[in-house]
């Protein structure tokens, strides 16, 4: 028998041996595994802060209502004044004396160049508005 032949048949008499096969890849499947769930939590935690920024988009309102009752009545306060003015015109005309502006007349007309430079603040914060609210609807 030759020496080939006597190895085989002990190892067939002998204990039986088991390859390694497999076991390091288990190990590294584990710790593959751990580090999916530390991103997966990490990507959750990431996400919170947009999940509560769109829980908070939902509650910016898609118009403001308000300017055009304000903008409404800034021109009925135009022509009030314009009127006013040519009442004023008028009365000086069909008395042929020139009238002294009155006082309640000068505090409106500031009042109302008050207003319009509002209006053009609103004007430009509503239209900031509209394009800060698209940003997260």
């Amino acid at each position: 028998m030759t020496i080939k032949e006597r190895i085989l048949n002990r190892l067939a008499e002998s204990e039986k041996v088991e390859l390694a096969v497999g076991d390091e890849l288990k190990v590294l499947a584990s710790k593959t595994d751990a580090i999916s769930k530390k991103l997966n939590q990490e990507l959750d935690e990431a996400f919170e802060p947009i999940r509560r920024i769109e829980k908070i988009s939902e509650s910016i309102p898609s118009k403001i209502n308000g300017f055009k009752d304000f903008t409404k009545s800034l021109q009925k306060m135009e022509l009030q004044y314009s009127k006013d003015v040519q009442k004023l015109k008028s009365a000086e005309q069909d008395l042929g004396v020139k009238i002294e502006r009155p006082k309640a007349l000068d505090v409106a007309v500031k009042k109302l160049e008050y207003l319009q430079r509002l209006e053009s603040d609103f004007r430009k914060e509503i239209n900031d508005f509209i394009r800060f609210s698209k940003k997260y609807r």
